[in-house]
Order: C-alpha cells, then structure tokens, then sequence
C-alpha cells in the first residue's frame, strides 16, 4: 500500500468515527440535580450508584437517574384520639418535619416517600400514645416526643425515612368519673 491510499483510509476511518461520536452525544441527555435533591442511577436496570448534587451525563437506553428530594417537609397531624393505658379519652397534635435520609431506599420501598411516610407515622404515634398514660405536664411532653420520634425513626429507617423536630402542639386528656372506670 502506498502512503495515499492509506492517508485516504486513514481519513475516512477518522470520518466516520467523528460522525460516530457526534450521533452519540445527540443522543445523551444532560441532568442537573440541584443541592436539595439527590440521583439514584440505575444502569441497564441495576442500581449503580446515588448522585450528589452536580450536572451529569446520561444515556438514555442504557441510564435512568431518578430524581429524590431532600427537603425536609413539615407535617402536622390534628388532634389525634385514642385512649390511653387507662382508658382515659385523650388528644394528642404533634409536628414534626419528615425528610428523605436514604434516597436508595426511600425511591424503591415508596412511591412517593414522604407521602406514604405520614400514615406510617401516625399510627406509630397512635399505637405509642395509648400504650402510656397521658401526662400534660411540659417536661412530660418533652419526654414523650424524644419517645415518639425514637419509635417513629426505628420504624421509617427501613423506608429510607426520617422524622425530626417532633413536638407534641396539642395534649389534653379528660380523667373519667371513678364509677365509669369500674364499669367497664
């Protein structure tokens, strides 16, 4: 072979690799995640990775990157009945903030994480507020929501879940009359 043919050979291999690589980058897609989210990156379906904030490359037939917020979410829940250990009726108003601690987990186990999160903390706090005895005293409620959110936390961390800054808003409890205790 003489130095033309394989300068030819040489050019168009050069070609068709550049038209190659341009069709490739058409087809990639840009993705930004912000500071408040997180992106779960599943690569030909098998999870790869979680991204930090950042602006990615991603393949569509081959990448999926799922956004996951971050934020905390602030919840309340009003006046919550139940009767406690003593079967006293009794109302309880808790807040809190519910925020995203394991993206990996929240996107997989939830569909929507925060959500599908308040019913299961609810009925932790149910099941948690009458087991005990209600007590409205300030140092009390304090107590009991370092309990509720340990209880709720436990429960929500198999989700990918947190709750923080829980604070019991509303606590009272009516005492039944000594007669209608013992009739039952």
């Amino acid at each position: 072979m003489n130095a033309d043919t394989i300068g030819a050979l040489v050019f168009v291999v050069g070609i068709v690799a550049f038209y190659l690589l341009i069709r490739r980058l058409r087809r990639m897609k840009r993705i930004l995640i912000p500071d408040f989210q997180r992106g779960v990156r599943f690569v030909n379906g098998a999870f790869r990775d979680v991204l930090g904030p950042g602006n990615y490359r991603s393949y569509p037939g081959r990448d999926q990157i799922n956004r996951v917020n971050m934020r905390p979410t602030p919840f309340l829940e009003e006046r919550l009945q139940y009767e406690d250990a003593m079967q006293t009726p009794s109302i309880m108003s808790v807040g809190a903030e519910l925020s995203v601690s394991d993206p990996y987990l929240a996107y997989t186990k939830l569909k929507d994480p925060i959500d599908d999160s308040i019913p299961i903390a609810e009925e932790i706090i149910l099941s948690f507020a009458a087991s005990n005895i209600t007590d409205t005293s300030a140092a009390a409620r304090e107590k009991t929501a370092e309990e509720i959110t340990k209880a709720v936390n436990s429960e929500l961390s198999q989700f990918g879940v947190r709750v923080s800054n829980l604070e019991i808003t509303e606590l009272w409890s009516r005492p039944l009359p000594q007669g209608a205790r013992g009739a039952n």
